[in-house]
């Protein structure tokens, strides 16, 4: 009996310690009556137990569970005694305070983040909390190409995350890495032959922007990715300099692919937020080839379709018509998530929606860095290829191991996953190939299940196995984010005997191992946790 009365005390104990430090609603206890009980009875034995105390009320919150929301003055009454009062009382099930809960999603702390409801729209916040760019789950720094006639590459909210070319010295007029092209250092401009920025403007900054703009420095906007590195290739406004970016692209993916790292760029995507209305590719068939070159080497492509309702199988248009498997064409959805009546659309040659409607993000006023709204399908496609940035960071070797040795595959299998996740969207049915639009949560979650990993969830120990257990304990664990944990070993006297620090992991199944053959028999138990949450699970050693 003794024994049993010290176990009850030390978990009581640890579960007063963690409701008083969670935040929960100030003059409220939530109690759960056994079934036989008398409310009155119960509130009349509350008030006599706390005496000096306003009389204390409560309302039926769930009548059928016999659970009620109790109301007390906390300036006469003190919440850690009426809680221990009400879980010692024979006639009350389970006592709580009511807790605050809070939304398990990872949002930056950029100052117009609240501006940006098309990231919400695509679930980043979601997808924040596995990954927020940046390297490979080899150590590949992810690279993301833009061509666009010029882009303010200093605007503070980019300039953590432009691309350079270390191997190169700029100016120099030398081609110091051996790559074939001079002076290439923060990028390439095919018209002029070096890395001169080309002609700034605002569309530019606006596409880099919303695939990487630095998230969380606390300024300004978040892109998809808030690590990824943005090559830039500047004065892309002719078929003829298109077609030579690509290949500076190509290039440099080839390279590091055949260096294992040592040279080039890790190039996964680029982005096209430009085109002709009203052409098919039979009439442009060097710039359509460039797209399947672009994926033998690894990368995929994205293009803007029409910014017009036409239906562009019927009328035309370049690059949708392009029939590449490594170019993914997108069209604009609004605020309300339908299809925008100026974005084009055709079931044969683009795949899915994105958000473009009034996209905040960076700005240029020539050489003035602002922040603004930036709409159609030139800010819908930057969505589709940040997040294909953001998949290559995922750390699950099965997604991207063969990324430099199969590359095309590699660059396949990631177009599979954001074309077979989509959010299906009743707009889009019959006019594009997935008839849905963007979803990168959903993208994640495929991945998490293809590494045969879980998702996050409420704080818990899903299983612990075997038990009895003799020699080694496995403990399945399930967090609401994937920060270190602390994971401990406990006698029935409440004497710690062990402790280890995990991180979770999103790709993995999470299970945690403890060489239990040196313990003596008897029954102990296993917490898990961090800060004021815990879970705790009793095992026995035979």
């Amino acid at each position: 009996m003794k024994y049993y009365l010290t176990i009850c005390i030390f978990f009581l104990g640890l579960s007063l310690v963690a409701a008083q430090s969670l935040e929960r609603r100030a003059g409220e206890l939530l109690v759960q009556l056994n079934a036989e009980s008398s409310p009155a009875s119960v509130l009349a034995q509350l008030n006599q137990a706390i005496p000096g105390s306003q009389p204390m009320t409560w309302e039926p919150l769930v009548a059928d569970w016999q659970v009620y929301r109790l109301q007390f003055d906390e300036s006469s009454t003190d919440p850690a005694t009426l809680l221990r009062v009400a879980q010692r009382m024979v006639d009350i099930r389970n006592a709580q305070w009511n807790h605050r809960v809070f939304e398990r999603d990872s949002l930056p702390n950029d100052t117009d983040w609240f501006m940006q409801d098309d990231m919400t729209m695509i679930g980043m916040p979601k997808s924040w909390m596995v990954s927020t760019g940046g390297v490979t789950f080899a150590g590949d720094t992810i690279v993301v190409a833009v061509l666009e006639k010029g882009a303010l590459l200093e605007h503070p909210d980019l300039a953590p995350n432009i691309w350079f070319n270390w191997g190169e010295i700029p100016g120099n007029e030398l081609d110091d890495d051996g790559n074939g092209y001079t002076d290439d250092y923060r990028g390439w401009n095919p018209r002029t032959g070096n890395d001169d920025p080309g002609v700034i403007g605002f569309h530019g900054t606006a596409v880099n922007g919303i695939i990487g703009a630095k998230g969380n420095n606390g300024m300004g906007v978040t892109g998809v990715n808030w690590n990824i590195k943005l090559m830039n290739l500047a004065n892309t406004e002719f078929e003829s300099e298109i077609i030579a970016a690509y290949k500076y692209v190509a290039d440099m993916r080839k390279l590091y692919n055949t260096t294992n790292g040592a040279k080039g760029a890790f190039v996964v995507a680029t982005n096209a937020s430009f085109g002709i209305d009203l052409e098919f590719a039979v009439d442009h068939p060097l710039w359509c080839a460039a797209y399947d070159s672009l994926g033998k080497v690894g990368v995929l492509s994205m293009g803007a379709t029409a910014n017009q309702d036409v239906n562009v199988d019927q009328q035309g248009d370049m690059p949708s018509t392009c029939p590449s498997e490594y170019l993914i064409m997108v069209t604009n959805v609004d605020k309300f998530d339908k299809r925008k009546p100026t974005a084009g659309y055709g079931k044969s040659h683009v795949d899915l929606g994105a958000p473009g409607d009034g996209s905040y993000t960076t700005y240029s006023q020539g050489m003035t860095p602002q922040y603004g709204a930036f709409t159609g399908t030139s800010a819908a496609t930057p969505h589709v290829t940040g997040a294909v940035g953001l998949l290559y960071s995922l750390q699950c070797g099965d997604l991207t191991a063969d990324a430099l040795t199969q590359p095309a595959l590699c660059a396949q299998r990631i177009r599979d996953i954001i074309l077979e996740n989509v959010s299906p969207n009743e707009t889009l049915e019959n006019i594009t190939k997935t008839e849905g639009r963007l979803d990168v949560a959903a993208s994640v979650r495929a991945v998490q299940e293809l590494c045969g990993g879980l998702g996050a969830g409420p704080l818990d120990i899903l299983w612990l196995r075997p038990n009895p257990v003799q020699d080694l304990l496995r403990v399945r664990y399930q967090t609401p984010s994937y920060v270190p944990y602390q994971i401990r070993v406990f006698n029935m006297l409440g004497q710690q005997l062990y402790e280890e620090t995990i991180t979770p992991n999103p790709f993995s199944s999470n299970i945690w191992e403890y060489d239990a053959h040196a313990l003596p028999a008897g029954v102990y138990a296993v917490s898990f946790g961090r800060k004021e949450a815990w879970r705790s699970v009793k095992f026995v050693k035979y």
